[in-house]
């Protein structure tokens, strides 16, 4: 008989963006993407719901946290984009590299 041991279940966070956090840009993004992979986050659950537009930039920054989170395997999720995101997403190829939940 086989002993399989099961470790801890992997940790989630859910970050909430919108315009106006976005506005002085995304340094603090970045820090608290950052901060939350260091931690030992290997799901990073991204809400859009409040955000007009996904800008190259951050789709840049959840590139690198995707990356990282995939290593130890989990991701990023985009979590209620709209449909002009997911066209962005479908036309850069990138909803097979997120995991997209539509609005």
């Amino acid at each position: 008989m086989t002993e399989t041991s099961h470790g801890p279940l992997p940790q989630k966070a859910i970050v909430t963006l919108s315009d106006t956090d976005l506005n002085d840009g995304l340094t603090a993004l970045r820090w608290r993407l950052r901060e939350l992979v260091m931690e030992g986050v290997c799901l990073v659950v991204v809400d859009v719901s409040d955000l007009g537009q996904i800008s190259s930039t951050l789709l840049a920054e959840l590139l690198d946290t995707h990356r990282t989170c995939r290593r130890r395997g989990g991701g990023v999720v985009i979590r209620h984009a709209s449909r002009k995101m997911t066209d962005v997403l479908r036309r850069t190829g990138l909803d097979k590299v997120f995991d997209v939940e539509a609005a």
